[in-house]
């Protein structure tokens, strides 16, 4: 009789967080080379070049990759993030769906809809997100805090507040949490 493998860090990453990460470092070199080397529309007119379009459009893959990498990480937590980390998950994904209403009418329409203070809100709030959930993940002890601390700032920099390459910095953000959650690291949790 063969029997499965215990749950296990490394089982839980691969199906979790993996994905999340996989499809978060996707948009940000989609976003940088956008930035780096498209043409796009300046201001708030129409969008002239395909640069605007692959701009906008990694926004939706971010959206994703930030919902997923936080359900990831709290399953891994066990939920010893406690209300934190459930304030800070929820308050992420409220702003990243009016963000996505966003985004998708701007692709749709053809030029940038900001939909009043939406998409600045929007960003403003996935920050606090990011940074309530990393508070909680400070007590959990699963992640390194400078990871944690990194992390909201790594987040907005690297997604919807990205200018030139600085997505690559939510690249390495992500590259260093699979280092930092790689099997057989010891962490508080055993």
């Amino acid at each position: 009789m063969t029997t499965l493998p215990a749950p296990s860090l490394s089982n839980d990453v691969d199906l979790g967080v993996g994905v999340g990460v996989t499809v978060g470092v996707a948009a940000a070199l989609v976003e940088a080379l956008a930035l780096v080397f498209s043409s796009t529309t300046p201001g708030t007119g129409p969008y002239q070049y395909a640069g605007d379009y692959w701009l906008t459009a990694s926004a939706l893959p971010h959206a994703l990759a930030a919902v997923l990498v936080m359900v990831g990480v709290r399953r891994l937590q066990g939920a010893r993030d406690g209300r934190l980390g459930l304030v800070g998950m929820a308050v992420n994904v409220v702003a990243l769906l009016a963000l996505t209403v966003v985004i998708v009418a701007s692709l749709l329409v053809g030029h940038e809809v900001q939909g009043g203070p939406t998409y600045v809100l929007g960003t403003l709030f996935t920050f606090v997100g990011t940074a309530v959930f990393a508070a909680g993940s400070w007590r959990a002890g699963l992640l390194p805090r400078w990871l944690l601390a990194v992390w909201p700032f790594a987040w907005v920099i690297g997604s919807f507040a990205a200018v030139s390459a600085s997505p690559v910095l939510l690249v390495a953000w992500y590259v260093a949490l699979l280092v930092a959650l790689r099997p057989g690291r010891k962490t508080s949790l055993g």
